[in-house]
Order: C-alpha cells, then sequence, then structure tokens
C-alpha cells in the first residue's frame, strides 16, 4: 500500500482540508486503480505525481490543480524520488453544486466535473499558501472561507479571452507537454536551454516551443519560472536566508528572485514570508 500520512487543516461539514504527504518512490509502472468517494481538488506543491484516470497522463505540479472525481477509478505513478505533497480540498456536494453550476457533469449526491485539470494562477497560489498557513488553528472561519475562494477560482468556467487556444490539439502533442512539464517539475532549478529540452523530448526545438504556448498559453521559461515560484513559495515560511532560498530555486541572484517574485505575487518575499507567519486576516 502506498505510505499515505495526512493531517487535517479543516474539518468541518461542508469544508474538509488536508495535508497529504505521500512517500512513495519512483516505480516504472503506475499503481494499483484507486478511488475516491468523493469529488475533490488536489494541489501538488512539493514532489510530483503523474495522475491516470483512464488513458489520461496529467503531470502533478504547482502551476496546476487536479480533480479527482467520485466513483472515477485512477492510478498514481511517482515518476521520482522523494514522493510528494498536496492539498486536497473536499467541498460538500451542495456547496460544489452552487460553486460550479454548468461545469458537472451531473447534479447529483456525488457529483463530478467535467474538466478535471484547471490552472493554478499567481493569486491561487498564494491562496493555497495562506490556507497551508491555516494549519493548527482552532477557528475554522479562515480556512474554510480560503478553501471556499480557491475552489471558486479554480472550478468556474473560465471566460474565452482566458483560455489557451488549442488549434490542432492532439493526443500526441498532449502528452508530449506533460513530459516537458515533468522534466520541468523534477527540477525547476536546472538551466535548461531549449536545445536539451526538445532533445530529451526527441522533438524539435520549434514544435516544443509552438506545442507548448497553444496548449498552455504561456511559453515554457515563463512556465518554469512559475514552477520555481511556487516552489520557493511553499518554503518560504520556513525561511532565514533569501538569497539562499533564490539560489537553491534556480535563480541567479536575490534581486532577480525578487523582482520576480513581486511582479507574480505583488509583494515582496520578505512582506510575503511576514504574512505566511501569522494567522490569515
Amino acid at each position: 500500500m502506498t505510505p499515505l500520512q495526512a493531517r487535517t487543516i479543516c474539518s468541518g461539514t461542508h469544508v474538509r482540508v488536508r495535508d497529504v504527504h505521500c512517500r512513495a518512490c519512483r516505480g516504472r509502472h503506475a499503481g494499483q486503480p484507486e478511488s475516491v468517494p468523493d469529488t475533490r481538488i488536489v494541489l501538488a506543491y512539493r514532489g510530483t505525481f503523474v495522475y491516470r484516470p483512464g488513458r489520461q497522463a496529467l503531470v502533478a505540479d504547482g502551476n496546476q490543480a487536479l480533480v479527482f472525481n467520485a466513483g472515477d477509478e485512477y492510478r498514481i505513478d511517482h515518476p521520482g524520488d522523494g514522493g510528494d505533497r498536496c492539498l486536497s480540498i473536499r467541498i460538500a456536494p451542495d456547496w460544489l453544486q452552487e460553486i460550479v453550476r454548468d461545469g458537472l457533469v451531473a447534479a447529483s449526491a456525488t457529483p463530478r466535473l467535467r474538466r478535471i485539470r484547471r490552472s493554478l494562477g499567481p493569486r491561487d497560489q498564494w491562496l493555497a499558501a495562506r490556507l497551508r498557513a491555516c494549519d493548527g488553528y482552532a477557528d475554522p472561519l479562515p480556512a474554510e472561507t480560503l478553501a471556499l475562494t480557491l475552489a471558486g477560482n479554480l472550478l468556474r468556467p473560465d471566460p474565452p479571452s482566458a483560455c489557451p487556444t488549442r488549434q490542432g490539439f492532439s493526443a500526441g502533442r498532449g502528452r508530449l507537454i506533460e513530459r516537458a512539464k515533468l522534466l520541468l517539475q523534477d527540477d525547476p532549478a536546472h538551466r535548461w536551454t531549449l536545445a536539451a529540452l526538445a532533445a530529451e523530448l526527441r522533438v524539435s526545438p520549434v514544435y516544443l516551443t509552438q506545442s507548448f504556448s497553444r496548449t498552455e498559453g504561456m511559453p515554457l521559461y515563463r512556465y518554469q519560472t512559475r514552477l520555481r515560484l511556487a516552489r520557493a513559495l511553499e518554503a518560504l515560511p520556513r525561511t532565514h536566508d533569501l538569497t539562499a532560498l533564490a539560489l537553491t530555486h534556480g535563480f541567479s541572484s536575490h534581486g532577480q528572485f525578487s523582482a520576480a517574485f513581486r511582479r507574480i505575487y505583488g509583494l515582496a518575499p520578505s512582506a510575503a514570508r511576514r504574512a505566511l507567519r501569522s494567522r490569515p486576516g
């Protein structure tokens, strides 16, 4: 069995949030079939895994959230050592129906969502970090409010202008993009060249660049920067030396890290660290 440890952050009747630590290590094949009794949102914030519902293979990383639908069979594969950590958010069916509305497969006692992969923007990454900071508080209101806000952001339908173009999208291209994400996620601090990354994926640099931008709505370098910042954001509350944090996560200097952090999250790393160490309010 997969060695799982889960710490409950919020356990209300309508909102349940858990911090799940999976210690499973690298394996060639997907694990045993699993399913969950209720629909939940899963946000990986440390390490990675591959979520395999049916024939899909979706890489869990800090730039996206995955939906585990009630009753749907899936497998989990860990492509690297060290396991992963993620937030698991469960919203009661009636609240979930109110949030999602037209995005449900069917309105029932166990609602299921049509889209099972959702982009995680900077604001959502920040909300998830604040939600993790609620661990240990007796008052459930901050965690419940943050979880509902995050779920609302992730699950409501995207406006057409916010959706990346999928012109010429194919299953093969989708697999290529997930493999590229896996390489970037495996070591976000690694300084890939476009030629080396394309060679590893056995495609041309031009095809990789165009395919990734069309599928994800952002270029490869920006996706990698967002992964680096998401990792740094997770480690920030425990960090004393911001320069060391910047260098560890692939930035060339504290200044480069601070500028990128401020551009994405809207505040300096030192201010974010103070906020994450304080009670949400």
